[in-house]
């Protein structure tokens, strides 16, 4: 519902009545969702000339003397002035679906009333003398300055005066060597944007090597045109729009004259999340603690660290609710869990744990220090330092399974060995909440809870003894049933990628077993596409009786782990639903012993590696629903002795 009418106004006290009186008049639109939000965000900026004080919120009572100035403004008059975007600030992240939005907001208001004024908020900046330094509000500015290089192309291509739009884009001015140039009213400063508002402003091509920012910047212009000229196909009627475009859309642009006037309204206003994400709240919060001459500084260090959780296709949201509930005491939440929503409170009410007021730069140093581990230890590069467990987890649990970098985090002061030890012993409690299906919000209360002990852990002997007193016996909660549910696998229980791995890493155990090794360096050669599961009693069976089984057991037991093997998928392609009997012959060209030697094992002489492997293991001469079973429970064994936590 839009108000434009007095007597829809749902207002009580002579204040909000005031204040809604006084948007009738300007022809401000608000929806009655937001109404309420827009009176306590803009109510005092707007209308304190107006308003009587005694009924509005002690927020909202007008500032005395503070030199912070409110002016409402529409496109046409905003952008005779210049504004820069300074190179603090983040880039331009709009993707499609924000700029679609505005675009759609724009046609719906204009449809229902183009001589009505529509609202677009407020834009926060700082007035240097010659140009607006934006606070807040760049994301909104710069895609409206996209939207007017498109309506200047547009208006070229049809032959149409462009004057008006180009003194909205750019003023003509002298350089330095005397020479006329046009200084645009929106530039931005930040080093990802390069020149690609002049290139799109000059209606140049994309050039083939950019940034991300600037990839976002050229899909802006694109879609607006799209959009005009989807929206708008005659040339007279995008006139029109164009005429609402300019003098009927109005924001208000505070303007103060002090930079940490400008950085407290950013956070103000964003305060509840509406604007912005905590991550960009926490980034004023720490500028506001610093001097003017150290945003440069501070802005590369926190740059960096946007910039690596960005290579990684990393949310930063995740990484800041981790660094903190790894690094910090979050025990005040509920279950110790930090939600995403919080993040931004928690943050203004413990700068005694944190510190970003009084040592800002070391705050965002440790930040930095915890993002470059958290991309080593979910991007390992290497198998060394017991990295190849932290390889595995994704295979185990899923790509987007990142539980377990907060307890990484809240390792950092473990030395080498221990945190290697550490890594190890990570796998097996994730694949004891896989086999054992523990919920998510268990595990990650678990581990939120576990952070407090780990953040004090240095040495192996520290490790070892959090392992007994706290990780085993949590485990051994999990494991109850853990028999039952191993016994149960298979591919109709767990998805296949980890039955692959589970498999994978049995049969890999059993090979270096036969070598005389414990441990296990990598899975690639078992995990592999040219590696695959094969079922030993066939898919395809039209003889169910010669493995012993009728219908319904057949359906149970085919999917089962015991049932299945990994094996190079040219052998694979040789056996096809062939028989057992044949099918074995085939498996001892394998080169995975748990494999060639399901039908025999090998013995070479007494005392020797494979036999003591073989003491383990067990084979078969027919296949039936009792070799299954006691194939499953051979897996068990081994899977314990595998993931064992000591």
């Amino acid at each position: 519902m839009i108000f434009g009418d007095e007597q829809e106004l749902p207002c009580h006290s002579a204040g909000q009545r005031l204040f809604w009186q006084k948007c009738v008049h300007e022809k401000l639109c608000f929806t009655l969702v937001n109404w309420e939000t827009n009176l306590e965000k803009y109510g005092a900026f707007l209308y304190n000339d107006v308003c009587t004080q005694t009924d509005l919120p002690e927020r909202m009572k007008p500032m005395a003397d503070t030199h912070i100035k409110y002016n409402d403004h529409s496109i046409n008059s905003a952008f005779k002035n210049h504004y820069i975007v300074p190179d603090y600030q983040r880039e331009y992240v709009w993707k499609d679906e924000q700029v679609e939005q505005l675009l759609a907001d724009l046609l719906d208001a204009y449809n229902t009333d183009s001589q009505k004024a529509y609202f677009l908020g407020t834009i926060v900046t700082y007035d240097s003398g010659s140009q607006f330094e934006l606070i807040d509000g760049q994301q909104r500015l710069t895609t409206f300055f996209i939207l007017l290089c498109a309506i200047k192309k547009i208006y070229i291509d049809h032959g149409e005066q462009t004057s008006v739009i180009e003194n909205l884009i750019y003023s003509p001015t002298m350089n330095s060597e005397g020479d006329v140039i046009n200084l645009y009213h929106l530039q931005l400063q930040y080093e990802d944007a390069g020149n690609c508002l002049e290139l799109i402003e000059k209606g140049q091509e994309r050039p083939n090597y950019i940034t991300q920012s600037g990839e976002r910047l050229f899909d802006a212009f694109k879609t607006i045109q799209d959009f005009l000229q989807e929206q708008f196909p005659q040339i007279a009627d995008l006139k029109k729009f164009v005429v609402f475009l300019l003098n009927k859309t109005s924001f208000i642009r505070i303007e103060t004259y002090d930079i940490s006037d400008a950085l407290k309204i950013f956070e103000t206003i964003n305060q509840r999340g509406k604007g912005l994400d905590p991550m960009d709240l926490l980034k004023n919060m720490v500028f506001r603690q610093v001097d003017r001459s150290k945003f440069k500084e501070l802005n590369m260090n926190w740059k960096s660290i946007t910039r690596s959780l960005e290579k990684i296709d990393e949310k930063p949201l995740r990484f800041l609710r981790y660094f903190i509930m790894a690094n910090y005491d979050t025990s005040s939440e509920k279950d110790g869990i930090l939600r995403e929503d919080q993040i931004y409170t928690w943050l203004s009410n413990n700068n005694a744990q944190c510190h970003y007021e009084e040592a800002p730069f070391q705050f965002v140093q440790k930040m930095a220090r915890n993002v470059e581990l958290y991309v080593k230890c979910r991007m390992p590069d290497d198998a060394s330092e017991g990295n190849v467990h932290l390889k595995n987890i994704p295979l185990l649990a899923g790509k987007s399974y990142k539980l377990h970098l907060m307890l990484l985090l809240a390792a950092s002061n473990m030395n080498s060995e221990a945190f290697a030890k550490f890594k190890s012993i990570l796998e097996s409690v994730v694949y004891y909440t896989v086999i054992d299906k523990i919920a998510t919000n268990i595990t990650e209360r678990t581990f939120a809870l576990w952070c407090r002990d780990i953040r004090n852990i240095i040495t192996v002997e520290d490790l070892d003894c959090f392992v007994k007193n706290t990780i085993i016996p949590t485990v051994n909660d999990w494991k109850l049933d853990n028999k039952s549910n191993f016994l149960r696998l298979g591919l109709n229980s767990m998805q296949q990628y980890r039955i692959k791995f589970i498999l994978g890493k049995i049969t890999a155990y059993v090979d270096a077993l036969k070598l005389g090794k414990t441990t296990v360096e990598d899975l690639t050669t078992y995990t592999e596409t040219a590696v695959e599961i094969e079922h030993i009693m066939p898919q395809t069976c039209t003889d169910k009786g010669l493995y012993g089984m009728n219908e319904e057991e057949f359906s149970v037991y085919i999917n089962r782990l015991g049932n299945l093997t990994l094996l190079e998928n040219t052998i694979n392609r040789s056996i096809q639903n062939d028989v057992y009997a044949n099918k074995a012959t085939y498996y001892k060209q394998s080169k995975f012993y748990i494999t060639s030697s399901i039908s025999e094992l090998v013995n070479l002489g007494q005392d020797t590696a494979i036999n003591r492997t073989n003491s383990l293991l067990s084979s078969w001469s027919d296949w039936n629903k009792q070799a299954i079973e006691e194939r499953q429970e051979m897996f068990y064994r081994l899977s314990e002795m595998i993931w064992e936590l000591r």
